[in-house]
């Protein structure tokens, strides 16, 4: 049983300091990627705003005729102005 003890130990010392050495090099390396995106993140200045189409009127048509029916007064300048544009969906 003796002769076991020593290679035993060995085995156990060799086993913690390889726990060891992985547990400093995850560290490193996560203090890395944490530096990294830090790095992104100061010089990442897009804005993530998305331009959304907001209901603002309705249009029907009676008698051969358009009838702009507006939900809200913003939209009233640009129509009284000309500024539109005509999509034919389907």
């Amino acid at each position: 049983m003796a002769d076991m003890m020593i290679p035993f130990i060995m085995l156990l010392i060799i086993t913690i300091a390889l726990v060891l050495e992985r547990k400093f090099q995850e560290e490193k390396i996560h203090e890395i990627y944490e530096d990294k995106f830090e790095n992104w993140k100061k010089h990442n200045n897009q804005s993530n705003e998305v331009q959304c189409k907001e209901l603002v009127g309705l249009v029907y048509l009676e008698d051969y005729k358009l009838e702009i029916e507006l939900l809200d007064d913003k939209a009233l300048s640009p129509l009284e102005r000309k500024k539109y544009t005509i999509k034919k969906k389907g």
